[in-house]
């Protein structure tokens, strides 16, 4: 089949739209580009936007603490943290690169074709990470991001029209011309100028978008940025294909030797961080997928096994965030270490407003809290587990909501806006002798395995104190200026309001 370029898009997104594996791509991809591009984002937006996909978190959270970022900081456990380190728009770009290789996981793990494709995306994305990290660019993450898009087009076309990717295939065989060239024959359009419209469509930034472009390396005019970026993808995605053949050292210098000048980049060195590749367990991996090999990986569910350790480590990251944020980062950054530590589905923190005599969600990350920002309940006494918490100033583990004797300790309101969960906790922070913040985590669906011992607890409190005493100290400063300001106010999209 032949088709213009402008039919070949309608087709594409109304397909997209309709397999519906996609929609969730696009609205993280656009929410995480949101709040790098907001003049009023703040920490707490950009990791509630990472912090939507547990996978994705745990892979931003991995990266920070990876050799490359070293000299920024170690033993980071949250994203909040690795946000203060690193920057919102190096953590913006992180989150998402790594989302656009997630957005096609689950159909490569059915599809072989996918899978090669993505395992070579995988590999262009780690060789450009890996080049600019090694020369101390500014811009690295960013340029990962790019040469991710140069592969996604390739992705689009593999999913959404499957028998042209193979007419693909074979139309650049049989003429001896590139795929991208045999694409536009077929479908009326090359891969750079799709990579364009899906990174237009997604919202993403001008010069990403345009460095889809291809670009000539001749001459010695200085690159504009978009060409930068442009040149850094298409030197990673030719890595790739030579990693594929074995990562013979004259056929590296020999692509090191088109793109150093113009890059500023010692040709030994591009060719050494070829040959790490080719030697690193992590990347044979994917070398091998990329020639005909499959792989599947599910993320963990659940309790972790290691949660004091991780616990003590997010205490740790705490006390340390303690002195850079306000209170609303230091609860945010709470929330979000109590999330990893415990495994938590949904993490959210409801505070005391003093005025209505309730207590409202103000802050939360996970699927289920992000529409409910804005519920309240009332301060006043309820013979429920949630006002137990708030009297007597402990945390509370209920490990069976489903349990008959406890249902009726369940109040109405969590028993439909969380009707699959079983497993919740709560803590108390509390404030001369009254509980000024509840925060609430639950597993979804999952029972907690193994409950939560004496040391988790012991942890979980000092956190609490932790936040008491940013608190307090706000309190002390806001009265020495005649301020009245709320130290946690904080105006909640999308709330829902009610009880």
């Amino acid at each position: 089949m032949s088709l213009t370029k402008e039919k070949t898009l309608e087709l594409l997104w109304q397909r997209m739209a309709e397999r519906g594996d996609f929609p969730s791509l696009q609205r993280s991809v656009t929410g995480i580009v949101s709040a790098m591009q907001s003049e009023n984002t703040s920490t707490a937006d950009l990791a509630s936007s990472v912090l939507s996909d547990f996978a994705l978190t745990q892979k931003v959270i991995r990266l920070a603490n990876s050799a490359m970022y070293a000299p920024f900081g170690c033993n980071v456990t949250t994203v909040s943290r690795a946000i203060m380190i690193l920057g919102v728009d190096t953590i913006g770009h992180l989150a998402l690169s790594l989302k656009l290789l997630e957005g096609f996981g689950e159909v490569a793990a059915r599809r072989d074709d996918m899978a090669r494709e993505l395992a070579r995306a995988t590999l262009a994305g780690a060789f450009a990470r890996d080049i600019t990290s090694k020369n101390g660019i500014r811009d690295g993450e960013e340029a990962v991001v790019c040469t991710l898009l140069h592969h996604v087009a390739r992705l689009l076309v593999t999913y959404c029209f499957p028998s042209e990717w193979v007419d693909i295939q074979e139309t650049a065989a049989e003429q001896g011309i590139s795929d991208s060239d045999a694409c536009e024959q077929i479908l009326g359009i090359s891969f750079p100028e799709l990579a364009e419209a899906a990174a237009r469509k997604w919202g993403l930034p001008e010069s990403i978008a345009t460095s889809m472009r291809p670009i000539d390396l001749d001459g010695d005019a200085p690159l504009s940025h978009a060409d930068w970026l442009c040149a850094v993808a298409n030197m990673s995605n030719e890595m790739v294909t030579e990693l594929t053949r074995g990562a013979d050292a004259s056929r590296l210098a020999e692509l090191a030797e088109r793109y150093a000048d113009r890059l500023a980049l010692d040709i030994s060195e591009v060719v050494s961080v070829g040959e790490e590749m080719a030697r690193d367990t992590s990347h044979q991996e994917f070398i091998a997928i990329s020639t005909g090999a499959s792989n599947t990986r599910q993320p963990p569910a659940g309790k972790p096994l290691d949660s004091a350790r991780r616990l003590a480590d997010g205490l740790s990251e705490v006390r340390a965030a303690t002195g850079e944020t306000d209170a609303v980062g230091l609860l945010n950054l709470t929330l979000e270490a109590i999330l990893q530590s415990l495994g938590f589905v949904n993490c959210a923190a409801f505070v005391r407003a003093p005025a209505g005599k309730f207590f409202e969600m103000r802050f939360g990350i996970g699927r289920d809290v992000q529409p409910l920002l804005g519920l309240t309940f009332p301060e006043a006494f309820e013979p429920d587990v949630f006002h137990l918490a708030l009297t007597n100033g402990r945390a509370i583990l209920i490990d069976n909501a489903r349990e008959p004797r406890i249902v009726p300790r369940i109040p109405l309101w969590h028993r439909q806006h969380f009707s699959n969960v079983k497993s919740f906790f709560l803590l108390p922070v509390r404030q001369r002798n009254q509980t000024v913040a509840l925060l609430y985590g639950d597993w979804g669906g999952a029972l907690c395995a193994g409950g939560i011992g004496a040391k988790e607890m012991e942890f979980l409190h000092h956190m609490g104190d932790e936040i008491s005493s940013k608190l307090e100290s706000a309190a002390q400063q806001n009265a020495a200026t005649g301020n009245t300001a709320d130290s946690l106010a904080r105006k909640p999209s999308g709330a829902t309001g009610g009880r």
